[in-house]
Formats: structure tokens, sequence, C-alpha cells
């Protein structure tokens, strides 16, 4: 509370959780960042505090943590999720969130548009007037799965008599 749902739902009290580091010499004890992390940041910035080099050859989805540990921005302005199964209704979704806005893209239901900083229970869509922010950021959404080679889920196919 006050974070709707729970774990493995597509909303805040589903993937939200508080993340505690101790990095002597990086981050300052007691200090807190409010910068969005996932637990694709772990490892490169395991990787770079062991001062060794990242793999060079695959993708590496996360940032290094450090500059956000020790007061500056990780250098990107969205975090993606992609959830393309059948788990609850109304099934398979994928999220962005760029600042304070979220949108969870429903493959088989409604999107959902939240504002964060204003509603974090996630009760509240904006009105229909937030519509081309809603067109922006699924465009945007979209671009990324495409980019990246997501699966994209397709609505199944009903059997006729």
């Amino acid at each position: 509370a006050p974070l709707r749902s729970g774990k493995g739902h597509p909303f805040e009290g589903g993937i939200r959780v508080p993340w505690i580091v101790k990095w002597p010499g990086v981050a300052e004890p007691g200090s807190t960042s409010d910068t969005p992390i996932t637990s694709t940041d772990i490892f490169p910035t395991i990787v770079n505090a062991s001062g060794q080099p990242l793999p060079a050859d695959r993708d590496i989805d996360g940032f290094d943590l450090k500059p956000a540990l020790t007061g500056g921005k990780l250098g990107r302005d969205a975090l993606f999720w992609h959830f393309p199964h059948y788990r609850h209704a109304p099934g398979p979704y994928s999220i962005i969130r760029q600042g304070d806005w979220k949108l969870i893209k429903w493959y088989e239901g409604p999107r959902a548009l939240f504002t964060l900083k204003a509603d974090p229970s996630e009760k509240e869509n904006p009105p229909d007037a937030m519509l081309e922010k809603v067109a922006d950021l699924d465009k945007r959404l979209m671009s990324h799965l495409e980019s990246i080679g997501a699966k994209i889920p397709v609505a199944p196919k009903t059997l006729s008599n």
C-alpha cells in the first residue's frame, strides 16, 4: 500500500520494490535516489564495479547504476516491460514508463495511462484528452519491442462450427 496489486501484475505493486545498496566510496550512507531502475541494471553495475569490461558478444539491456548512486542520471529516459504470456485477465501486456507517465498495453484489453507522481495507486486514467499521450507512448513502446525482436501476442483464433 498504497501501490495497486501485487507480484506478477503490471501495476506498481507488482513491479516496484525498494533496492538497498552498500557500496563504500560510491553510495553515500543514508542517501536515497528516486531514479527508477530494473533488475537488468545489476549485471552491468557489478561488472563495471569489478573493473571488467562488459561482454562484447551480446546486447546488454541494463545500465551501470553508479551514476545514479552518486547523484547523476543513468542515460535512459524510459523503462520497458514485456509480458507476452497468459497468466491473468486481461492477458498479455507490455509497459512503458517514461518519467511520471506509465502506459500499460494489454493485447486483449484496454490501454491504461497513469501519471505515477499524481496517482501512485494507479486508480485514475487521465481523461480522453490524453489520447495523444497514449498514442505517443504506444508508438515508442512498439518501436522498442520491434527493435529488440520481441514476440508480440496475437489474438487467439476462435473456432467456428
